[in-house]
């Protein structure tokens, strides 16, 4: 299970999310936080789901040959099978900003209960007063993405993953 806390979040982008979180309340828009840092292991069976065998393989390959993490490819193959059909995310493990702590998931509330998409213009305006505030916190909100919308993720801006799989740990 992913953390949901604020303080698995890297500090300096903990400081950003503490401001989003202090402006989105004081906005009276409830939110709820419901993932922060995700375990290598954790976005390895996040990745397998609506992917083949062949994909999986294809993805562990990747991680070793072309950025150096045999480590993340023996987590990705070595994950349980998932069995969905849908893809829920584009990240290997190692190319998540959540396994370095610079990203979190969060969802608007209305009346207590999440609004997980945008069927009318209602909700889309839940999500977009969301992605304001991200930007006035300096994040980067996925709602802005032009390819693969990600409304709950926010992450950490002018940093890439390409260049933290090859230098970090995780």
């Amino acid at each position: 299970m992913p953390s949901r806390s604020l303080d698995d979040l890297s500090p300096g982008f903990r400081a950003q999310a503490i401001i989003f979180e202090s402006a989105v309340e004081f906005a009276g828009l409830d939110l709820l936080i419901y993932c922060t840092h995700r375990t290598v292991q954790e976005q390895a069976i996040l990745f397998r789901n609506g992917r083949n065998i062949g994909q999986i393989k294809l993805a562990a390959q990747q991680l070793k040959e072309r950025w150096g993490r045999a480590d993340l490819a023996d987590v990705l193959l070595s994950a349980p099978p998932q069995y969905g059909k849908r893809k829920i995310t584009n990240a290997a493990p190692g190319e998540s900003y959540h396994n370095y702590g610079l990203a979190f998931d969060a969802v608007p509330l209305r009346g207590g209960k999440p609004v997980w998409g945008v069927a009318d213009d209602e909700d889309f305006k839940l999500w977009k007063l969301m992605g304001s505030f991200a930007d006035d916190a300096g994040m980067e909100w996925g709602g802005d993405w032009l390819s693969f919308k990600d409304y709950p993720h926010l992450q950490q801006k002018n940093i890439n993953w390409q260049n933290l799989i090859t230098q970090v740990a995780v």
